[in-house]
């Protein structure tokens, strides 16, 4: 998804302790499951998620990366939630 159609909405909540939320629904779309199918997936594990915080120049901002599969979304967030950029990522399996 390129910077022009990212949606700069307040798509995420964060806890107390400044760890983003990110609803079940909003990420299911973006992996285009439906959320049940998203929430089975969670249960068995099959979901990884990584939040890491910028510093610097990219202090404020929290880059997200959620794997399922074979796929990557990688969303930059900012403080308020906004996201700034999103993209998919698509990882060559090996045999």
């Amino acid at each position: 998804m390129s910077e022009d159609t990212v949606d700069r909405t307040g798509l995420f909540g964060l806890q107390t302790d400044g760890s983003p939320i990110v609803d079940a629904a909003v990420l299911a779309n973006r992996f285009n499951l439906a959320p049940d199918l998203l929430m089975d997936h969670l249960r068995r594990g099959l979901v990884r998620s990584r939040v890491e915080v910028g510093t610097g120049a990219d202090a404020g901002k929290r880059r997200l990366s959620v794997r399922i599969g074979n796929r990557i979304w990688v969303a930059i967030v900012s403080e308020d939630g906004c996201v700034l950029s999103e993209e998919m990522r698509f990882l060559r399996m090996t045999s």
